[in-house]
């Protein structure tokens, strides 16, 4: 039987111990939502793999694994420079399985023109790869403008992973009870508040913040670093000074930081176990917002959705997998526009169009020697 190793995040966090906040925002990759798709590939490998993380010697991963597995995310960017990973993936005689590679900007006409760095990792992949799986035909695009050609359009290995048993016809019964705006929970996108410009000018992912708060609504926090420093109790000064109090009062349009800090501790929904978090959105009757992977999450553990895309990335796999969507505007934040979109959110075409697709991603991991899989 065929050993792997994970280059990844580690897959269940919950378990760890950390020793400052900071310490505990890197395990994640930054961004809970790196939790998906990394346990998806790991529960798609009938096998336990070895984890080795990002920094290791490829003389060890050479010696005891058959094969490298990267799950990949949005690393296709202008933004972030992989050129620290580029000699670990150089250093490897085994073959490389990167899975559900993605390229972010700002919409599907641009195409981006990452770090030199990135070309460098990207280039050490390809060369140990037989094909690269990758997001959507945009990203493909851009990957073929760069000079690899050897891509398989796959979407993330999220979409095919089932969080919860799925019924779809259950599924489709509960989208049709009553809207109800207390049983929504809302998703946005931030990373640090300490980027003023964000806290300042209006924009659809400042406007939800607003708006969950304004309606007293549960939020779910993936990447938001101060909410997530509150929520997991690491409220220092490090963290949480006066400028960054002031920044998210801004945000969320709050008079009294008291009042928004209680707002967050009881409202705010941050997970690290993607089993905990499937389980406790069934309370909810339908989920709203920018995430991603907070959409894939819902509609996966069989809660209704909707995606509001805002960039290449997230329009690119919604338009792939037919996930329900909308695009982001300022108009769409309201009570009225969130029950139109509830009303019309379309899940049959999802779940169709994900059975499709299953079989071209299951037919790329074999390809590529992953050819024990469970039934997720």
């Amino acid at each position: 039987m065929p050993r792997y190793g994970f280059m990844s995040i580690a897959v269940n966090p919950s378990n760890g111990k950390f020793n400052s906040f900071e310490h505990l925002y890197q395990t994640i990759g930054l961004n809970t939502g790196n939790l998906l798709f990394t346990n998806a590939v790991a529960r798609q490998i009938e096998q336990e793999p070895i984890y080795f993380g990002f920094e290791f010697d490829p003389a060890l991963a050479n010696e005891q694994v058959d094969a490298l597995i990267i799950p990949a995310a949005n690393w296709v960017s202008e933004q972030v420079d992989f050129d620290h990973l580029a000699p670990v993936v150089e250093g490897l005689t085994i073959p490389v399985v990167l899975i559900g590679l993605g390229a972010q900007g700002s919409d599907l006409e641009q195409f981006v023109c990452p770090p030199k760095g990135t070309i460098r990792f990207l280039k050490a992949v390809f060369d140990r790869a037989h094909s690269v799986s990758v997001r959507g035909p945009h990203t493909a695009e851009t990957l073929r403008r760069l000079g690899f050609e050897n891509t398989v359009v796959t979407g993330c290995p999220s979409l095919y992973c089932d969080f919860q048993p799925l019924n779809v016809e259950a599924i489709l019964q509960k989208a049709k009870k009553p809207f109800d705006l207390s049983s929504v929970l809302v998703h946005a996108t931030r990373f640090s508040a300490s980027h003023a410009a964000f806290a300042r000018n209006k924009g659809v992912d400042r406007e939800l913040f607003r708006f969950a708060y304004e309606h007293d609504l549960d939020i779910l926090y993936q990447s938001e670093k101060e909410e997530l420093a509150l929520l997991y109790n690491y409220e220092s000064a490090d963290v949480l000074n006066d400028r960054l109090i002031f920044l998210m009062k801004e945000i969320y349009s709050a008079s009294n930081w008291h009042e928004l800090r209680d707002y967050v501790y009881r409202r705010g929904k941050a997970f690290l176990d993607i089993d905990i978090w499937s389980e406790y959105i069934q309370k909810y009757n339908y989920i709203y917002g920018t995430r991603l992977h907070g959409t894939i999450m819902a509609l996966n553990s069989g809660v209704p959705a909707t995606l509001a895309w805002h960039d290449s990335r997230t329009r690119e796999m919604a338009e792939f997998a037919c996930i329900p969507t909308l695009p982001a505007s300022l108009d769409g934040v309201s009570e009225i526009e969130l029950r139109r979109a509830y009303e019309g959110v379309e899940l049959e075409r999802y779940y169709k169009r994900r059975e499709v697709l299953r079989d071209g991603y299951l037919s790329y991991l074999r390809e590529n020697s992953i050819d024990v899989l469970r039934a997720h």
